[in-house]
Order: structure tokens, then C-alpha cells, then sequence
């Protein structure tokens, strides 16, 4: 069945498929094909080298809302005399937001870790040293080598002092877990989320093993 939709689908135009795609209701074959097959190329290269998702449907979410945001603006953009057809154009632009999302969260992180005085960084002091007896490490070197779900997990639950709820909302969506957070028990989440903690714990510390080889 998925075959002959895409034997169908692949004989439109990139002008009826921007017709099609745009159109209301949904075809949700369009879509699912469009989505999860004719784009699924350029947008492993994004996850694997440009901004990375904790799954395809993660990746496939957060493209479906570029797409669509201002009435399929993007898609509306394309015209057909610049040349370039529309596979091209959309990895070109998929690419370059992918790109400005990943620069935009490190400035906001960054942001983030400017402190105002030195207690965040005696925070995050503190608990490298309850883990082991080490002093005056590059605490922030090491943090900022860790992954972006890494560095949430630690700044809301180590440097900000928020319960494991209490950053949920937040910290749920870097973590692998196929139930929405509404659906879980409480105590299921705070078990995740000790468990994610304990391994950004450990990623923190093997980053400042590797600085102090260097």
C-alpha cells in the first residue's frame, strides 16, 4: 500500500505538491509520504551533523512546524523559475534554520551561564566535589562540553535547585520516553529523571578527566 502511494505521489509536480501539501484538510498519505520519505535524506544529514533529535519523530515534529509555520510560508516561497527545484530549496532552507535553532540555543544557554556572581559556579564546584575529592577544576570548560540535554539537566537541577517535578516539564522533552509526561506516574518521572541526572553527572566528570590530560 505505502508503495503504490508513493509511486502515486512521486508523478506530482513540485507545484501540485506544495498545492497538495498546503490544502486543508490534510492528506495525511501526502504528508506521511512528504515528511517521512522524500525528505528523510537531507534531514539525517541534519540530525546527524547540523542539530540533533533524540528520535526521527522528534526531527520530523520540528520540521512539520517550520513548514507550516505562517500558513506554509516557506513552502509558499518556492517558485519554480529560480532554477532550483523543490527538494533542493527545502534542504537548503531546512538546513539554514536547523543551523540559526542551534545558534540561538548555545546564545541562550550561554546567556543563561553568564553569572551574576560566583555561587552558580561554587554550586556546580560543590557537586563535582561530592562525586570526588577534586578542587579548581574548569567546571564551566567541561559543562559546555556536554550535550544540550546534559547541561539542561544540570542548570535546573543542580545550579537552579529544582525538584525533580518541578523541572519536568522542561527536562522531559530531552529525555527518551515514548509516554507524554501527563501520562506518567510521579514517581516513574522523578526515577527517570535521577537516572538522566546521574548520567549527565557522570558525562560532567569524565569532561574534566579529558581536560586534565590535555
Amino acid at each position: 500500500m505505502m508503495s503504490s502511494n508513493c509511486d502515486k505521489f512521486s508523478t506530482l509536480s513540485d507545484q501540485e505538491l506544495i498545492e497538495r501539501l498546503t490544502a486543508t484538510p490534510a492528506d495525511e498519505q501526502l504528508h506521511n509520504y512528504f515528511f517521512t520519505k522524500k525528505c528523510r535524506q537531507f534531514l539525517r544529514y541534519i540530525s546527524s551533523n547540523i542539530y540533533h533529535c533524540e528520535s526521527e519523530k522528534q526531527l520530523w515534529g520540528e520540521f512539520y512546524e517550520f513548514l507550516s509555520k505562517d500558513n506554509w510560508a516557506v513552502l509558499r516561497g518556492w517558485k519554480s523559475k529560480n532554477g532550483a527545484s523543490l527538494y533542493t530549496y527545502l534542504a537548503y532552507c531546512t538546513t539554514n534554520h536547523f543551523i540559526h535553532k542551534r545558534l540561538v540555543e548555545k546564545r541562550e544557554l550561554e546567556r543563561l551561564f553568564v553569572p551574576s556572581s560566583q555561587n552558580m559556579y561554587e554550586q556546580m564546584a560543590e557537586f563535582v566535589e561530592e562525586e570526588e575529592e577534586i578542587q579548581d577544576y574548569p567546571i564551566k570548560e567541561a559543562f559546555n562540553m556536554l550535550c544540550l540535554r546534559d547541561q539542561v539537566i544540570l542548570r535546573m537541577l543542580v545550579i537552579d535547585g529544582n525538584s525533580a517535578l518541578e523541572a519536568a516539564p522542561v527536562i522531559w522533552k530531552y529525555i527518551r520516553n515514548s509516554k507524554p509526561l501527563d501520562q506518567m506516574e510521579p514517581k516513574r518521572v522523578q526515577c527517570t529523571i535521577a537516572m538522566a541526572k546521574h548520567r549527565a553527572q557522570l558525562a560532567l566528570l569524565n569532561n574534566l578527566r579529558q581536560i586534565t590530560k590535555l
